[in-house]
């Protein structure tokens, strides 16, 4: 039976893996038939008037001041304009909701059969607007379905404070059924939140096929060689990407800026404005060899079957990684310290035959587990 269905995601705009995991699972529930729509919960008014112009000034007073190299003050339009223009194009969103209020009076208005919270990081404290909301607190005592498909806390590291433990434990145990995306989710749920039945389920990127992203991106033009895709920038990952580089015998390319708005080695606006999310989808299919630090960089390294690194941050959260490539057997792509790293391994090909059959498993198990709850 057709369902409408409301997504509560965190934020959509400056990070391409929430914005592709986003439209994947829309893409997904849209093929089995369903109206989908994601809610557009934001940080409560994050771009005010004031805090705009509190910015203008701080730009203005560095680069006049301090003789600092920052460009003019660049809006948040302005640098994410490829992802919003992605966003405005693909992904179907409700009006700006910026409080829980706000949510209430909205789910009153609109009629909704189910309400799926995830993927991504949307149970870290830290990432979120609020919590409570995304454990569904605005509809408590309503008859609309709640669920959690792929729902992430991070980390391994219980976050929450006791307040938020408690209510979020009253609140999940709600719901009629919970899937999360890391081997440690299912076990936090179960000690912390009291919530035994939470299974495993793949990041929603994963139950598309590569021909799926393939569509938004067009025919291949040029190979990028080695695509890198590294979100903390630092030296000693730099010249480890460049030794791989010559080991290889590959071009470095990337589809980042330049610099990061809060870096300023640049007077030029372009130097910080993010590339398209099609470019970044491109980059991974047509390239030779991956690196990455991001956790949907290694999905999509996987999506295109390229070889590939991923630098283990563990202070953003190892177990994203480490869940996901111990179910596919590809533990020995993780690279936990570069300076100890045997550049040999680079030659160590993966065979996706066995990497995809164990794939197909696991994909058919989080389709399932759509089928059967909404």
């Amino acid at each position: 039976m057709k369902q409408r269905i409301a997504l509560l995601t965190l934020p959509l705009g400056h990070n391409y893996g929430g914005i592709i995991q986003n439209y994947a699972l829309q893409k997904v529930l849209s093929k089995m038939g369903h109206e989908v729509l994601t809610v557009n919960r934001r940080a409560d008014n994050p771009h005010s008037r004031i805090k705009v112009l509190a910015s203008k000034y701080k730009s203005d007073f560095q680069r006049k001041i301090l003789q600092s190299k920052n460009p003019k003050y660049l809006s948040y339009n302005t640098v994410f304009k490829q992802n919003l223009s992605f966003i405005n194009k693909y992904i179907k969103l409700s009006p700006e909701l910026e409080s829980t209020e706000a949510l209430i009076a909205y789910f009153k208005k609109e009629k909704f059969d189910d309400v799926i919270v995830g993927s991504d990081q949307v149970w870290r404290p830290k990432y979120s607007p609020n919590i409570f909301n995304f454990y569904l607190d605005f509809i408590e005592g309503s008859n609309i379905k709640k669920l959690a498909y792929a729902a992430s806390f991070g980390t391994e590291e219980w976050e929450y404070s006791n307040k938020q433990t408690k209510k979020c434990s009253e609140l999940i145990n709600q719901f009629k059924a919970v899937s999360v995306r890391e081997n440690s989710g299912v076990q936090m749920s179960g000690k912390y939140l009291k919530m035994q039945d939470a299974i495993l389920a793949l990041d929603p990127t994963l139950l598309l096929e590569a021909e799926d992203y393939s569509q938004l991106i067009g025919e291949q033009q040029n190979r990028s060689g080695l695509f890198t895709y590294v979100l903390d920038d630092a030296e000693i990952k730099k010249d480890f990407i460049n030794s791989c580089s010559e080991y290889l015998k590959l071009e470095v390319s990337t589809n980042q800026a330049k610099y990061p708005t809060h870096i300023y080695k640049s007077d030029k606006p372009e130097d910080y404005i993010v590339p398209s999310l099609e470019g970044w989808l491109q980059g991974f299919r047509d390239s030779d060899f991956v690196i990455t630090d991001s956790f949907h960089g290694t999905l999509f390294s996987i999506i295109n079957k390229k070889q590939f690194l991923s630098l283990v941050n563990v202070d953003r959260g190892a177990s994203r990684f480490e869940s996901i490539l111990k179910q596919l057997g590809l533990e020995d792509r993780l690279v936990y310290d570069v300076k100890k790293f045997d550049m040999a391994k680079l030659e160590n090909e993966i065979d996706y035959a066995e990497v995809y059959s164990k794939l197909n498993i696991l994909k058919d198990h989080s389709l399932n587990f759509l089928k059967k709850n909404i």
